[in-house]
């Protein structure tokens, strides 16, 4: 009984330790903004949270990169360009709650 219970506890262990760690991405790019890097995977790239050691956006831009920061009513917010398939556009960061807003047009010619 005794050993059943603990290879089941090992198991378990084994199990949480696996889920708790984060898929290597193919590469990572530190910004202007200390808080971000840009992370790429499989030729698509995403915002990660240095800081929160999290991924803020998903990993779906084709290209990504910063455009400037404003302090506006106390609220830290860093402004990004994005390309998405055939679109381009803008997403913005809240640095404290990594709260975003993404627009998005369709690229003319």
């Amino acid at each position: 009984m005794k050993q059943s219970l603990f290879i089941l506890l090992l198991a378990f262990t084994a199990f949480a330790c696996n889920s708790c760690t984060r898929k290597p991405f193919d590469r990572i790019e530190p910004t202007e903004v200390e808080q971000y890097s840009i992370v790429y995977d499989n030729g698509k790239c995403g915002l990660y949270d240095n800081y929160a050691d999290s991924l803020i956006t998903s990993i779906k831009y084709d290209v990504l990169s910063y455009n400037r920061s404003t302090i506006e009513d106390s609220l830290e917010i860093s402004i990004w360009r994005c390309e998405l398939d055939s679109s381009i556009g803008m997403l913005a960061i809240e640095h404290s709650t990594n709260e975003s807003m993404e627009f998005i047009f369709p690229k003319t010619e």
